[in-house]
Formats: C-alpha cells, structure tokens, sequence
C-alpha cells in the first residue's frame, strides 16, 4: 500500500489538520525509522507555521530521502503536482479542536472534588465526564473522528493525570497513558450517533492485499520496552579479542563441567563482560538461529544466564517482580472473576480451582490467574501451555512431541494446575529445564524472558495474555505500541482469518485493565 494510500484509507487522514495527529506507529511499516522522524518533524513545524485559510494544499513529502538506507527497501516518495489526483486536504472536520475547551464546570461535584485532591476518578464520574465531553464536542461536529478524541483525551489527562491517566497499581504510565479514554470517548460518539445515519456515514475504506515479505531488517518491535538493546561501548579495559577469549573460556567450562558451574564468579563476570558481544549476534540480520546462539553462548540458555542478561536489557530483575506480582495480584485476578457475571468456560475453570488442592496454594494461585486471563481473552491454553506426564524427560519431549516454533511453557503434571515441574521450549525444541525447587513464578520469567532476550514478537494467538502479562506483571509499558506485529489472526468468536487492527495497546488489556480497577475500588470499603 501507498504511503499516501496508507494514510486517507487506513489511518483516515482527510485534512491538514489531521497531519498534526499522525504518530510513529501510523508510518513505521511504509518508512525507516530516519523517515518517520522527518516526516513528523515537518509535519510538526507545519503546524506550528500554519495560517488558516481555505486553499488546498498538498502534502510535503519531497523532503523524505528517497535513496535507501543500508539493508531497508527502497522508499521513493510520491510527489504531487498542481490539480493532479496526489492527496490534498482542506480545512474540514478538526479545525474546531485546538479551540476545544473542557465544561469542568458541568462535572460533577465529587469528580470536581478528586480534581482538586489528585484522586483517581470513580468509574460512575468517569462516565459522566466522558458523556458531558462527548455532548460538548458535538456542538463542533456530529462526528468527531478518532484523531479527534485522541487529541482531546490527551489534553484531558495532560491537565488531570493523577485522575484520567492509564495507570498500573505502582502509578507507573501505561503506554501512552491515556489510551483508554480514547477509546471510551469514540464508543460514545459512536453510542450516540447509533440512530443517526447521515452522520454516521464514512467513505469506503480501500482494500488492499497484506504485505507477506519476509522481514530482512530489524524494526523497533526488537527492541520494544528494552533499554539497552544495542550497547555501543566496549567494556573498560576490553578488546573484541578479549571478549572472544572469554566467549570461547566459557564454551569450554560449559562443555567439560555443565549447566551448575553457571553459579560461579567468574562465569558471571564474563558473561556481564560479554553483553554487547551476546546482543551484537543477537541483533544480527538475518537473525541466527537458537541453535547457533547456544552454541556461542550456552550459559545463556540457564536461568541464571538468561535472567540476567534481560536485567541488563530491560533494567528489571524479572524473577524477583513476576514472583512479586503473581503473589500480590494473583488472588484478586480469581477474586475478580469468582465475582463477575462469567462465561461456562471460566465458571468450570472456577471450580476446578475450588476443588483442586493437590499442590501448594501460592502456585495454583498464580497458575489459576493466568488460565483465567487467557479464558476471559479467549486465547487457548496451548498457545502459552503445554501438559506433560510430570515423568517426560527433555529428550521424550523432542522425540514425542511436536513443539512450535514460538516459546512455550511446558507443564509437567496431571493437570495445570497440579503441575509441579517446568520446561521452556522454543523453536521446536527444550531450550530450559527448571531445576526441581523452582515454582512457577520462575518458569513464567523464564519463559517471559525468551520473547525480549531473543528477540521474539509474541504469538498472535496469546497476544493479549502475554501484553497483560508484560504490562501488568512485569510493568513494562512502552509507548509505542505491542510486541506482536501480526497482520492477520483467527478471530476468536467466528474462528475466521481477519485482518487485525494495529493499536498502541491491545484493546482487550486495555479494557480488563480498566474493568479491574473499577472493581477493586467499588471493593475498597
């Protein structure tokens, strides 16, 4: 698709004005990452140079670089003329919005009270505010488009964030921070113009056939939530000959004393020492195998290894907060559920809960929260879990089994819940056993670990399980967007292939997110 195209019939650009709401996520899979800063620093400056007025005028994408950049596909940017059919734009729809003013005074009082104090909104007020907005926005336009409520929403929780911003238990930002609103002001344009044809009218969006080009770059998806992705400098005192020494002292200690040894000084030393080499064939492209990473780097496939190296990545010690997590949101997840009004599916998966007392509370807890999750997003549990005789040796699995190529955690036990043991699989094959004292909270950031070490986008099919777990467990929350980039994926009502929709946060996080702190502070007295 067109960049052009791209922007009238997917992003729904239809004026210049709507140029001033384009963000990264909008441009990255037709522009570099150099191209997509330049176009939306000239679309900034655009605005901040523009004088109203009716004239048509065309795009200015001639500044872009047409000459490609080593390893990307060529980018050669349309140029329009006068009175040819480039697309042009015309003060139209959002002209209205930089004017825009909030009614705070039409809120009420006990919203305007938390205003004051810096309280979180209840979800009764909430709603309230976002009806009074919505009434107030439609005196400017009957149909105030997604880059509409995008830029009121943000001015919304620019001006109040301790009340109306995304935000996890700890206070941290959820992506952008005010995605949620977004949303809950588009329902209600939509609520309300429900009856109301005429304005309810949109023009056809063009259809186009997906992409299927195998990727030959790496896109910011690799680095996504990471802070030190790509280190630069060497280590003090270092050369790449002496990493390579090291690299091949450890390959050695490994092949003649094992995976133990991974616990002394040294091998921990060399391997901190050692990062900006393991990410520099890492982040290689065409990326290398697991095979071929193992083999240079086998004390990173233990969990001591592992879990380091995504410290040093993400700046999070992964065990210490998915075990934190999972023991202090774990139980109100089942509360939450055990509470609401729930499909067959969870209500059976509820009582298996109740009744299975097989194994120590604190993991069933947590195996339970996350089987619950993926029932409420409709994701099975096979495309997370998979359950094995608590007997099956890594070498049975890889005969036996028929092991996809995305992580998967395997449960060894009778049940899920009763599983006791753990191994993470990837690409076909056991890459972790977990020693046997190890609980579930650490086979989770075992196999959590996998997608940011090695760079790999979550499954499409537990993509919403694995974001809450990313965002909410863990409490990594980029703003730019999701760590699954699938174009397609099953629906999960119809069981169709559809065309998924590319969102700065999955909808369905998004919204249980929201779900759940309104039930925990309508629980709070």
């Amino acid at each position: 698709m067109g960049l052009i195209e791209h922007l009238t019939s997917a992003v729904g650009v239809t004026n210049k004005e709507d140029l001033a709401f384009i963000e990264r996520d909008d441009l990255q899979d037709h522009l570099t990452p150099i191209q997509c800063r330049k176009v939306l620093q000239a679309f900034k400056q655009r605005e901040l140079n523009f004088k109203a007025d009716t004239r048509q005028t065309t795009v200015p994408f001639s500044f872009l670089d047409p000459k490609p950049t080593d390893g990307h596909s060529q980018f050669t940017p349309p140029r329009t003329q006068p009175h040819s059919n480039g697309l042009s734009f015309t003060n139209t729809q959002n002209s209205w919005v930089s004017q825009f003013e909030i009614p705070w005074d039409k809120m009420p009082a006990s919203l305007s009270q938390a205003l004051l104090r810096g309280h979180r909104a209840n979800p009764p007020d909430r709603r309230a505010m976002v009806r009074t907005v919505v009434a107030a926005m439609q005196k400017h336009c009957p149909n105030p488009n997604r880059a509409a409520c995008v830029e009121i929403a943000k001015l919304i929780v620019s001006k109040y964030p301790l009340t109306f911003a995304d935000t996890n238990e700890e206070g941290e930002q959820l992506g952008i921070g005010y995605y949620s609103l977004v949303n809950q002001l588009k329902t209600r344009v939509e609520h309300v113009n429900r009856n109301n044809v005429s304005d309810r009218i949109r023009r056809t969006r063009t259809t186009t056939e997906l992409s299927t080009t195998t990727k030959t770059v790496r896109c910011k998806v690799d680095s996504y939530g990471c802070t030190n992705w790509q280190p630069k400098c060497l280590p003090e005192g270092e050369t790449v000959d002496s990493l390579e020494d090291r690299r091949k002292n450890m390959v050695t200690i490994f092949q003649s004393a094992g995976p133990r040894v991974v616990d002394i000084p040294d091998i921990d030393n060399s391997m901190r020492l050692t990062y900006i080499y393991q990410r520099h064939m890492i982040n290689s492209c065409p990326p290398p195998s697991t095979n071929e990473i193992e083999e240079q780097w086998p004390f990173l496939f233990t969990k001591r290894g592992l879990c380091a190296h995504f410290k040093t990545l993400t700046g999070i010690d992964i065990c210490d907060r998915v075990g934190q997590a999972l023991q202090a949101k774990g139980k109100r997840i089942i509360d939450f559920f055990q509470r609401q009004t729930q499909n067959r599916d969870i209500q059976c998966l509820l009582r298996d809960i109740e009744s299975d007392t097989a194994t120590m509370q604190h993991s069933r807890t947590s195996i339970a929260a996350v089987l619950l999750l993926m029932k409420h997003f409709l994701e099975k549990e096979d495309s997370i879990f998979i359950l094995a005789d608590v007997t099956t040796t890594k070498a049975s699995i890889e005969k036996d089994m028929s092991l996809p190529a995305t992580p998967r955690l395997i449960m060894l036990g009778n049940t899920f819940l009763s599983s006791t043991k753990w191994m993470v699989s990837i690409e076909g094959k056991v890459a972790y056993v977990l020693d046997e004292h190890l609980g579930f909270a650490d086979a989770l950031s075992v196999f959590f670990s996998c997608f940011y070490v090695f760079n790999i986008e979550y499954q499409e099919t537990a993509c919403a399980t694995l974001e809450l777990i990313q965002r909410f467990f863990v409490r990594i929350n980029p703003e730019e967007g999701t760590k699954c980039t699938a174009k397609t994926g099953v629906s999960r009502k119809t069981g169709e292939v559809v065309k998924r929709k590319t969102t700065v946060i999955n909808n369905r996080v998004s919204s249980f997110l929201r779900h759940l702190m309104e039930f925990e502070w309508k629980n709070s007295d």
